[in-house]
């Protein structure tokens, strides 16, 4: 029986128009020469800026759900929308993790903005990967679809004890301190220090990577290891590629001005950090039972994911609290 429920399984593929490809291209163009004009000359963004263009973004990505549901369908609209919502809570973590890099590097709240497009043009790349080779393995094996559910309850429980005040941030800023940022200097020539907004120098004749080059590449891969639980969440949602792909799309445009409204907000709204395990419990278990037969409508994870960052952000205005701060130091010595 469940064996014939797996073979039942299939990933969905939508009838998308050409322009909808266009929109999605031309979105990008549009984001790089707003960013190419801002970064002609280095500032600090403030947070109404940052509140802003956050609400510029986000408005461009809940209306981009209106060509899809006209042209495409009903059904991808909402899968879009879940998705995106998805992409943006999950992100927070992520955010907190470059925070923290930040801090412990000393980069200059001036570099921060072009240190994050940096970021976010490889995470637009790495993404598009990550959802292809999800997606096929989907298509030839329906049961990942499970192993990606584990993952996202096992991300779920981390992210549970996080929230009661355990040690896996520290846990995890240590794994990204002593094995990833270790093996950059170790594999790559690093000149540590910041040589204004260049990505390599010439140090007695050797050409290496400046200090800012290093820190984005620590960034990118960052990155890519909360891709391994953002992904299949989004997978769980949608398993259309242009689907999966635009909802991370338009998630991650909106990541650098969303970066300095959380540096700002984070400590006031402290119950999103059990609004996310609670996302990623539920998406893991949607990944568990679909395969087994049980399908669970988009506008049920719709109302789940909206109860649950809502909730989150009106318990955390109903009862304010402060969070302790737990300073990381992430060693930057060779």
């Amino acid at each position: 029986m469940i064996f014939a429920a797996l073979e039942a399984t299939a990933v969905r593929s939508y009838s998308i128009p050409w322009f909808m490809y266009g929109i999605v291209l031309m979105t990008l163009v549009v984001y790089a020469l707003i960013e190419a004009h801002h970064t002609k000359k280095d500032h600090i963004i403030k947070f109404p800026e940052a509140v802003r263009w956050s609400i510029i973004y986000i408005t461009a990505a809940i209306l981009f759900a209106i060509p899809i549901f006209f042209f495409v369908s009903h059904q991808a609209a909402g899968e879009y929308l879940a998705a995106w919502a998805i992409e943006k809570a999950l992100s927070l973590d992520n955010l907190f993790v470059i925070g923290l890099i930040f801090t412990s590097f000393k980069v200059s709240p001036k570099l921060e903005r072009r240190m994050l497009n940096y970021g976010i043009a490889g995470a637009i790349i790495f993404r598009l990967l990550f959802i292809v080779a999800g997606l096929e393995l989907l298509k030839k094996f329906e049961w990942v679809s499970i192993i990606f559910g584990v993952i996202l309850l096992r991300a779920a429980w981390k992210a549970f004890k996080e929230a009661r005040g355990g040690d896996d941030i520290e846990e995890a800023v240590e794994f990204t301190d002593k094995k990833v940022w270790k093996a950059i200097t170790k594999v790559l020539p690093v000149h540590h220090e910041y040589v204004g907004h260049k990505l390599t120098v010439k140090i007695e004749g050797k050409r290496m990577l400046t200090l800012m080059a290093a820190v984005i590449i620590l960034i990118e891969l960052t990155d890519i290891i909360f891709a391994v639980d953002s992904v299949p969440a989004v997978l769980a949602v949608s398993p259309d590629r242009f689907i999966a792909y635009a909802s991370n799309v338009f998630a991650l445009l909106g990541l650098r001005a969303l970066f300095f409204v959380y540096q700002s907000v984070a400590t006031k709204f402290w119950a999103l950090t059990w609004a996310l395990a609670g996302i990623l419990a539920w998406i893991g278990f949607k990944m568990v039972v679909t395969p087994l037969g049980l399908h669970v409508p988009v506008w049920i994870s719709l109302v789940v994911l909206a109860l649950f960052l809502f909730g989150s952000i009106l318990i955390s205005i109903m009862f304010p609290k402060k969070t302790p701060e737990h300073p990381i130091h992430i060693d930057d010595s060779i």
